[in-house]
C-alpha cells in the first residue's frame, strides 16, 4: 500500500508541473479580402463560373485539348506527386494503426547436447537432470506480446490527426502540379505558335526583301539605280535571312518542351503541320468573386500543415504527461527432446502500466515551444499565400487588360503599315520616292507583324496567368466540392488543465 501510495503521489505531482505549462495559441488565420477586383470587371459577382475548371477549352483548339489529357497521363512530375500522396496515405493509416492493440507473436526452441561428463542424472550445476542417460534435450517456448496505449492525453490521437493532414496537404500539392502542368502545357503551346507565327512573318520578309533586289538589280540595268541600292537592298534581304535561325530555334525548343511535358522524349512534328493562330479567349473572362482564392490549392495546402503543425504540437504538449498501457504476455513452454520441464507449461502475465516524465532537464518543453513555433510559421505562411494569391490575380488582370489594348492597337498598326508599303511601292515603282523611303515602308510593315505577333502571344499567355491565379474552383475538375474542415490551433489534451 505504501508503494502505490508513492507512485500515486509522484502522478500528482507530474500531472501538476505538466499541466501548468503555457501554450500560446493565439494566432490567428484571418487575412482580409477585397469586396472586388481593382483591375477586374466592375460588375457584381455571385459565383463561380463552371467554365473556369476547363479553362483551356476557351482557346477552341482541339490540339491544346489533346496535349492536357496526355500531359496529365504520362507527366513523370505528376506521377511522382501522385505516389508522394500514396506514400502520405499509406503512412496515414500506419499512425492510425496506434489506436488499436498491437500484438506480437514469437517462438523459439532450445536443443542442448551433452558432449562429455558423468552420465549419472545431474546436469552441470548439480540437478537432477531427469533422465541422466540421455546425451541430448530440447525444449520450445511460444507466446504472444499485447500492449495497448490508453490516450488520456490525446497523444495519438495527435499524432494521426497530424499524419492525416500531412496526407491532404500531400493530396492537395498533387492538385496543384496537375492544375500549373495545365497551365504550362497551354503556355507553352502558345508560345509555339507564337514563334511559327513570327517566322512566317520572317519568311514572308525575306521572300519581299528577295523581290526587291531582284527589282534593283534590274533598274541598275535599266541604269535607273547604281550599285549602291543594290548593295543596300542585298544587306536587307540578308539581314532578313540572318533572324530566321532564331524564330527556328524558338520553334524546336517549344517543341521540345512540349514533349518533355507530355511525358515523351520525341517531339510531335505533327505540331508543326499547322500553324494558324489559337482563338481568343477574353470572351470568357468576366467577374469573378474574391472567394475564388478560397480554392487554390496552395492555398488550401497551406491551411493544411497550419492544421498539421497544430496537431505536432498537441503531440508535444501531451508527452508532457504520464504514459498509461495495458500490457499482457502468454506463454507457452514444453519438451521437445527428453523431459528437462515438468511437462507443458503455459503462463499468463499481465496488468496496467505507466510511464512518467520526471527528470527530462526541459526536453520536452523545448520541443513543445518549438512546435508552437512552427505552427505560427505555418499561420505566417497561409497569411503570405493568400496575399500572394491576391497580388497573382491583380496582377494577372491589369496584364490581360494591357494586353488586350496592345492586341487591339497593333492591329490597327499593322493595317495602316500596310497601306503604306501599299503607297510606297507604287511611288518607288513610279519613281516618285527613293529605294531608302520603299524598304523603311517595308521594315515598318514587317516589324509591325512581329509585334502582332508578340502581342497575340502576350494576351494568350496573360489568360493562362490569370486562370493559374484563380485556381480550380470547388466541385470542379475533380477537386472536393466542399473545404477540408481543419483545426488550426492546438488544443490542450483533456484533463490537462492546471
Amino acid at each position: 500500500m505504501t508503494v502505490l501510495l508513492r507512485c500515486a503521489v509522484i502522478g500528482v505531482i507530474t500531472l501538476a508541473v505538466s499541466g501548468c505549462v503555457t501554450r500560446d495559441n493565439t494566432a490567428t488565420l484571418a487575412v482580409s479580402l477585397p469586396d472586388r477586383w481593382s483591375n477586374g470587371p466592375t460588375g457584381s459577382p455571385s459565383r463561380i463560373p463552371a467554365h473556369h475548371a476547363t479553362w483551356w477549352r476557351g482557346f477552341r483548339d482541339p490540339e491544346i485539348d489533346r496535349l492536357v489529357l496526355a500531359a496529365l497521363a504520362a507527366n513523370p512530375s505528376l506521377e511522382q506527386a501522385r505516389e508522394r500522396v500514396v506514400a502520405a496515405r499509406a503512412l496515414a493509416r500506419a499512425q492510425g494503426a496506434q489506436r488499436l492493440p498491437i500484438i506480437d507473436g514469437s517462438a523459439g526452441a532450445t536443443v542442448q547436447s551433452r558432449l562429455a561428463g558423468p552420465a549419472d542424472g545431474l546436469n552441470a550445476a548439480g540437478e537432477d537432470a531427469g533422465e541422466g542417460s540421455r546425451r541430448t534435450i530440447g525444449t520450445f517456448q511460444a507466446g504472444f506480446d499485447a500492449r495497448w496505449e490508453l490516450d488520456f492525453f490525446g497523444r495519438v490521437r495527435s499524432t494521426v490527426l497530424a499524419a492525416e493532414y500531412a496526407a491532404l496537404a500531400a493530396s492537395e500539392e498533387m492538385q496543384d502540379a496537375r492544375f500549373t502542368l495545365v497551365a504550362e502545357v497551354v503556355r507553352t503551346y502558345l508560345e509555339l505558335r507564337g514563334a511559327q507565327a513570327r517566322r512566317s512573318v520572317i519568311v514572308r520578309e525575306i521572300a519581299a526583301r528577295r523581290g526587291l533586289l531582284d527589282l534593283v538589280r534590274v533598274q541598275q540595268t535599266a541604269g535607273s539605280s547604281g550599285e549602291f541600292d543594290v548593295q543596300r537592298a542585298r544587306s536587307t534581304y540578308e539581314a532578313a535571312r540572318a533572324r530566321e535561325p532564331a524564330a527556328g530555334l524558338a520553334i524546336r525548343v517549344a517543341l521540345q518542351r512540349l514533349a518533355t511535358l507530355v511525358g515523351t522524349a520525341r517531339p510531335n512534328e505533327r505540331l508543326l503541320s499547322r500553324s494558324r493562330g489559337v482563338g481568343n479567349i477574353a470572351s470568357m473572362l468576366g467577374p469573378v468573386p474574391a472567394s475564388i482564392l478560397r480554392w487554390r490549392a496552395d492555398i488550401r495546402r497551406a491551411e493544411l500543415i497550419v492544421a498539421q503543425r497544430a496537431a505536432e504540437s498537441d503531440v508535444a504538449y501531451a508527452e508532457l504527461f504520464p504514459r498509461f498501457a495495458l500490457a499482457g504476455t502468454i506463454d507457452l513452454a514444453g519438451n521437445l527432446i527428453g523431459r528437462p520441464l515438468p511437462g507443458t507449461l503455459l503462463t499468463f502475465t499481465g496488468g496496467p502500466g505507466v510511464s512518467v516524465p520526471l527528470l527530462d532537464w526541459g526536453l520536452r518543453v523545448h520541443v513543445l515551444r518549438a512546435r508552437e513555433a512552427q505552427w505560427r510559421e505555418a499561420i505566417a505562411a497561409y497569411r503570405g499565400s493568400v496575399l500572394r494569391a491576391v497580388e497573382d490575380v491583380e496582377i494577372a488582370l491589369a496584364t490581360i487588360r494591357a494586353s488586350r489594348s496592345r492586341l487591339d492597337r497593333q492591329r490597327t498598326a499593322v493595317g495602316a503599315a500596310g497601306r503604306a508599303l501599299e503607297l510606297a511601292d507604287r511611288q518607288y515603282r513610279g519613281g516618285l520616292v527613293g529605294l531608302t523611303e520603299r524598304l523603311q515602308a517595308e521594315t515598318d510593315l514587317r516589324q509591325a507583324e512581329l509585334d502582332l505577333a508578340d502581342a497575340t502571344e502576350s494576351s494568350g499567355v496573360a489568360a493562362v496567368a490569370l486562370f493559374k491565379a484563380f485556381g480550380t474552383p470547388p466541385g470542379l475538375g475533380g477537386l472536393p466540392a466542399a473545404p477540408v474542415q481543419v483545426a488550426i490551433r492546438p488544443t490542450a489534451p483533456a484533463g490537462s488543465t492546471p
